[in-house]
C-alpha cells in the first residue's frame, strides 16, 4: 500500500512542478525591467534602484535596464547604487534617455560602473569634479585627495568594463562634459541608442566584459518599462534638504505656537506632523551638529524676545540663527542636492516673526489683567439695586448680583449703602455672593478716587 502512496504523491509533485516550470522560465527570460532613474541621487533613488534590482533577480531577468537624467547628488547614495548595480547577479545596461537627458556629476559614475554604458543621441554625460555643496572648489590638499580619489574610481570602473577611462578621469578632473557621439568616439560608452527597443536591438550578441563577461542574446525580449513609485516619490520629496529643513522649522513653530496658545489644536497638530516628516527626511541626509544648534537656538532667541525688553534685537539674531541654520544644516557636498539659499531666507524670516507675534501676544495676553471670572470682579463698580439691609442687591458689570457689606465697615458709611442708587466697590466674592463697601471709603484722597 505506503508504495502506491508514494509513488502517487511523487507523480502528483512531479505535474505540479512541470506546470510551474513554463510559467516560471517565460517570464523569467523573456522580460527585461526599464527602470526609471530621474531626479537627484539621493537615499529616495538609492533604494528605489536597490528594490527594483532586488525584484528583477528574483523574477530572474536576463538583463536590466536603467534610464537615467539626474544632475547628480549624493556621493554616499552613488557608491550604493553603483555597488547594486556592480552585485547584480544580470548584466546591467544604464541608458541615458531620453533626448535632452544627461548623466552629469555622481550619474556619470554610476553611467560607467553598468556592464553596459549607452546614451540617447541628444543626451550629454560628464562635470564629475568634487565641490563644496555651496558650488565652490574645495581648495587645498584635500581638494587633491578627494579629486585623485573620485578619478581612480570611475576610471576603474570604466576600465573594468573594457571601456576607456582617459575621458571619464577628466570628467573628474577637468569638469569634462560630452556629447553621447563623443562618449562613444572616446571609448567611454559602449552604445547610442534611439530607445529602449534600439538599445535591445544592438546588444543582440553584444559581448559584455567584466566580471559578468558572457554574450548577450536580447532577439525577442520585451521591455516593461517600471516609473518610480509613489511611495519613493514621497520619499525623495522627503529628502529634499530645502523640504526637510522648511518642515523642520514649520513643525517647530507650530509647536511653539500651541504651547504658549494651549487649546489650539492645529497648530500643534500641523506642527508635531511636520517636525516628524522632517526628522525623517533630515535622519536620510547627512546632517551637521552646527545646524542643529543653531535651529534651536533661533526658535529659543524668538520666544526670548517677548520676555525681555530688548527692542527687537534678540528676536533679529533669532531670525538669523535660524536662516544661518538652513544653510549649515545639511553637508551634502552636492550643488546639485543643497538647501535653497533664497527660500531658507525668506522663509525664516517670515515664520521667525510670526512666531515672534504670537508669543508676544501670548504674553502681553498673560501679563494683563484679568478680563474675565471672579478676578474680574475685584475692584469693580457698581450701584445699589437693593439696600444691603444686611443682604440687597448691586448692579455691577451689566448684571444684578447679591451683596453685601464687607467686614469692618463704619456705621456712618453703612448706612450710605442702606439708600437705592449708593455707588459701591466690590472688595471680595463669596460664591454668588459680592462682599462691597462704600466707594468714597475704598478711593478717597487718592489720585485713583479724584479720576473716579
Amino acid at each position: 500500500m505506503r508504495p502506491r502512496l508514494y509513488a502517487a504523491a511523487f507523480v502528483i509533485l512531479a505535474g505540479l512542478a512541470l506546470l510551474l516550470a513554463p510559467i516560471g522560465s517565460a517570464q523569467d527570460s523573456r522580460t527585461v525591467p526599464s527602470i526609471e532613474l530621474s531626479g537627484t541621487i539621493d537615499p529616495a533613488t538609492e533604494g528605489w534602484i536597490g528594490s527594483q534590482l532586488d525584484q528583477a533577480t528574483d523574477d530572474g531577468a536576463p538583463l536590466v535596464i536603467v534610464r537615467i537624467d539626474t544632475p547628480g547628488g549624493l556621493e554616499s547614495s552613488m557608491r550604493e547604487i553603483v555597488q547594486d548595480i556592480l552585485d547584480a547577479p544580470m548584466p546591467v545596461a544604464v541608458y541615458v534617455s531620453p533626448n535632452g537627458a544627461r548623466a552629469a556629476s555622481a550619474g556619470a559614475f554610476i553611467t560607467e560602473a553598468a556592464d553596459v554604458a549607452a546614451m540617447a543621441p541628444q543626451t550629454n554625460i560628464g562635470s564629475a569634479s568634487a565641490i563644496k555643496s555651496n558650488g565652490e572648489d574645495i581648495g587645498g590638499t584635500l581638494e587633491i585627495k578627494v579629486e585623485n580619489d573620485a578619478a581612480a574610481f570611475i576610471r576603474a570602473l570604466a576600465e573594468s568594463h573594457g571601456r576607456d577611462g582617459a575621458l571619464p578621469e577628466r570628467m573628474v578632473t577637468e569638469a569634462a562634459n560630452v556629447t553621447a557621439e563623443e562618449a562613444l568616439d572616446a571609448g567611454a560608452i559602449d552604445i547610442v541608442a534611439e530607445s529602449d527597443q534600439d538599445l535591445l536591438s544592438q546588444l543582440d550578441g553584444f559581448r559584455v566584459v567584466g566580471p559578468k563577461a558572457q554574450t548577450l542574446e536580447t532577439e525577442g525580449l520585451t521591455v516593461d518599462e517600471r516609473e518610480m513609485s509613489f511611495q519613493y516619490e514621497v520619499l525623495q520629496l522627503l529628502v529634499n534638504p530645502t523640504v526637510a529643513y522648511l518642515l523642520l522649522l514649520v513643525g517647530l513653530v507650530g509647536i511653539a505656537i500651541e504651547i504658549f496658545n494651549p487649546g489650539l489644536i492645529i497648530p500643534g497638530t500641523l506642527g508635531a506632523v511636520s517636525f516628524l516628516l522632517g526628522a525623517y527626511g533630515s535622519a536620510q541626509l547627512p546632517v551637521t551638529a552646527v545646524g542643529i544648534a543653531l535651529l534651536v537656538i533661533g526658535v529659543g532667541l524668538i520666544i526670548a524676545e517677548a520676555h525681555l525688553d530688548t527692542h527687537g534685537i534678540v528676536g533679529v539674531i533669532g531670525v538669523g540663527a535660524l536662516a544661518a541654520s538652513g544653510l549649515l544644516l545639511f553637508n551634502t557636498d552636492s550643488s546639485s542636492f543643497e538647501v535653497s539659499a533664497p527660500v531658507v531666507i525668506v522663509v525664516a524670516v517670515l515664520l521667525g516673526g510670526g512666531l515672534a507675534f504670537v508669543v508676544g501676544k501670548a504674553v502681553e495676553a498673560g501679563r494683563a489683567p484679568p478680563q474675565t471670572g471672579r478676578e474680574e470682579m475685584i475692584g469693580a463698580v457698581g450701584d445699589v439695586r437693593v439696600p444691603l439691609t444686611p443682604v440687597g442687591q448691586v448692579y455691577v458689570n451689566g448684571a444684578l448680583w447679591r451683596a453685601s457689606l464687607a467686614d469692618n465697615v463704619a456705621d456712618d458709611e453703612a448706612d450710605r449703602v442702606r439708600e437705592r442708587g449708593a455707588r459701591v466697590q466690590v472688595e471680595a466674592v463669596e460664591g454668588l455672593t459680592l462682599r462691597v463697601r462704600p466707594q468714597a471709603e475704598v478711593v478717597a484722597g487718592t489720585e485713583e478716587g479724584a479720576r473716579s
